[in-house]
């Protein structure tokens, strides 16, 4: 009896101590306080909007010209933040929330540095591609730095899971605090002056981080994804959108086709066309020239600085980027799993075939992948290139490009459509010379550190504008009729302005349409979504629902409507224009135009020599699905350390980008066949 008084009166004081409010649950419960945690999410805000605009005063001036933006990523910030008084290590989850928060403003102010779009989340889905090229943007020294800063981090981020101490959670007042907060997120927008803000439709992310801020717009590029169901979208309105459609006149599809070549050209725009500055002679000669006497315009692209992938998935696929989500790059999204119409898949109907060609690794934003979605037949990557040169930070030079767009066109007997990517004008833009053999000088004045990196980038335009002029000719003399179209896919990472452009346009380039059995005329302006039906009206071509579109209606009234519409329909809807069913299977890639192949392997002391046909540097030899340590010679000989190897092992080529993605591999070759011996 005396132990039943003992634990009921145990019991009672329990309960009497956790329903008396003490001092020490008082204290307890003021150790969060919603004013401290309001501040500090005023305070985040703030330094995000800092970083984000590089400087101290224009990050205070944003809080002050838009306060209720600015508010409202506070919000944002407050609502993640008061997340922590649900768990019960709920000051160190304050503490990691904050530190996530401040890293991202950090990154994106490093990211600011080498481009002019800001840190969106897409970004963290190409940090694979990004590691191969990291080294261009940062110094050794740089690399260690963050490495150093990273892992001291973690250290004090599990140092702080360790000191800071557990404390009793109060749900119904965190719940409460947490959805008070995010109701005033949901309601905001409807009584906000800034609607266009919470439409999600940012025309371009730079513009948007500048006029919305940090917190708003990566949060929205978290969880913005694809295209939303258009108002309307049903079977009626998308039969009506393919009668209109089916009614336009076919062109003449008896006239000779011609091979069609697309050159994608990096950061490349008429220079003269800054009407502040002047050069000791014209960097682009050969560009400028075919603009007056050919078919012309300015092309109106969707980034700044950065965003090649966009403007290529434009060009191929005729949809707009304005319809998808922030920042979204479709090449990691959508294209991931599902095909679209394109230029290749329209081609295809004529008996085109179909070649992409890039001067990078093939894994760069999964163009290895995406490419057989979107109706390729091959891709030649620079690791199926071999005597490569590079520009003087790393990038390989545009001239090797002639070499495989021929290979491309001499690898079929029918016509031909070749997408060419370059590289070579490609940033970071050197802020100390590097280069002593530069052909043209900036006769303007600025900053020498601006004039350093204008200098490099104009002398490495200067060389992709030879590279134009030796394609010309060489085409010139192609047996078969060639249409080149050529086009920069964005402005350079400079803080280019509207004002420091004659044409008042930061967002347009020009493109250029030759022909080598006939002259081309006009000039039009295009938007990158309009170009590839443009280019194929030229040739008489109209196969496509989006081209006949572009074609036929760009001027019309309901234009943007049916393109938001048959854009849904292709990519997320039911399929209506294509009766419900998938119209398009996936291509079987072929990598590479050239063969590649083991014709012999012969021991030579302590080495073992593979010799074949086809290798490049990124030919490494593989025994039994294991890599091995391969020293490339040239392109018939490879070498590997002799080894003990029994007769049923296996030894391939393969071809395998720099992030150790294998891309393509000769047949085996078995050890128990006869190796030729040298002593």
């Amino acid at each position: 009896m005396s132990m039943f008084i003992k634990v009921k009166s145990y019991i009672k004081s329990v309960i009497d101590r956790s329903n008396t409010p003490t001092k020490a649950k008082i204290n307890d419960v003021k150790g969060w306080p919603i004013a401290y945690v309001a501040g500090s999410a005023i305070g985040i805000t703030l330094l995000l909007e800092i970083l984000s605009r590089r400087s101290f005063m224009d990050g205070l001036g944003y809080a002050f010209r838009n306060p209720g933006m600015f508010f409202y990523n506070a919000l944002i910030v407050l609502f993640t933040l008061s997340l922590a008084e649900l768990l019960r290590k709920k000051d160190f989850f304050l503490v990691l929330i904050s530190v996530l928060w401040i890293s991202l403003g950090v990154g994106n102010y490093v990211v600011l540095g080498f481009r002019t779009t800001p840190l969106a989340a897409i970004d963290f889905h190409i940090l694979k591609s990004v590691a191969s090229i990291v080294h261009i943007y940062l110094s050794n020294f740089q690399i260690v730095i963050i490495g150093i800063a990273l892992v001291s981090a973690l250290l004090a981020i599990g140092m702080a899971w360790k000191k800071l101490p557990k404390k009793q959670v109060y749900y119904r007042k965190a719940i409460i605090t947490a959805g008070v907060l995010m109701g005033l997120m949901f309601t905001m927008p409807n009584f906000a002056s800034e609607k266009v803000a919470f439409s999600g439709d940012f025309g371009n992310l730079a513009d948007a981080y500048e006029d919305y801020g940090f917190a708003y717009c990566f949060s929205t590029s978290v969880v913005d994804r694809g295209i939303k169901k258009p108002a309307g979208y049903d079977e009626t309105s998308m039969d009506e959108i393919l009668g209109r459609l089916n009614e336009t006149q076919n062109l003449n599809t008896d006239q000779v086709k011609p091979n069609i070549i697309m050159v994608q050209l990096e950061s490349f725009f008429d220079v003269n066309h800054l009407n502040t500055m002047r050069f000791s002679a014209n960097p682009v000669p050969n560009f400028t020239k075919l603009k007056k006497e050919f078919a012309s315009g300015f092309l109106t692209v969707p980034s700044i600085g950065a965003g090649t992938a966009n403007t290529e998935f434009e060009v191929l696929t005729g949809m707009s980027l304005d319809y998808f989500g922030a920042g979204e790059y479709p090449y990691k999204t959508i294209l991931q799993e599902s095909q679209s119409e394109s230029i290749p898949y329209n081609l295809a109907e004529l008996d085109y075939k179909s070649h992409a060609i890039h001067n990078n690794t093939a894994t760069f934003y999964d163009r290895d992948k995406v490419f057989s979605n979107l109706g390729f037949d091959g891709f030649s990557s620079i690791e199926y290139m071999d005597e490569m040169t590079y520009s003087p930070i790393g990038w390989a030079k545009d001239k090797h490009l002639t070499t495989e767009i021929l290979k491309a066109m001499t690898s079929t007997s029918q016509r031909d459509f070749v997408f060419a990517i370059s590289v070579q004008a490609h940033g970071k833009y050197p802020e100390t010379p590097v280069d002593d053999n530069q052909n043209i000088y900036i006769q303007s004045y600025m900053e020498e550190e601006k004039k350093v990196a204008y200098e490099y980038y104009i002398n490495q335009l200067y060389e992709v504008d030879q590279f134009v002029g030796a394609l010309v000719d060489t085409l010139s003399t192609f047996e078969e009729p060639v249409m080149l179209v050529l086009y920069g896919d964005h402005l350079p990472s400079f803080d280019i302005k509207n004002e420091d452009l004659d044409h008042h346009n930061r967002y347009q380039t020009e493109y250029v349409i030759w022909r080598n059995d006939r002259s081309t005329e006009g000039k039009k302006d295009l938007v990158t979504y309009q170009l590839g039906s443009y280019v194929l009206e030229q040739s008489d071509i109209d196969q496509g629902l989006l081209t006949k579109l572009h074609q036929n209606y760009s001027n019309s009234p309901s234009y943007q409507e049916a393109l938001v519409k048959l854009q849904y329909d292709m990519l997320y809807g039911e399929k209506f224009v294509y009766n419900n069913k998938e119209p398009y299977v996936p291509k079987t890639l072929k990598m590479g135009f050239s063969s590649i192949g083991i014709s012999k392997v012969k021991e030579f002391g302590d080495q073992i020599h593979v010799e074949g046909y086809g290798f490049t540097p990124w030919s490494k030899v593989y025994i039994n699905e294991k890599e091995i340590d391969t020293t490339y010679i040239d392109a018939h000989t490879l070498i590997i350390e002799k080894r003990e190897h029994i007769e049923e092992d296996e030894l391939c080529v393969v071809q395998q980008s720099d992030n150790k993605q294998v891309l393509s591999q000769t047949k085996a070759w078995r050890f128990n066949r006869q190796i030729r011996r040298t002593k």
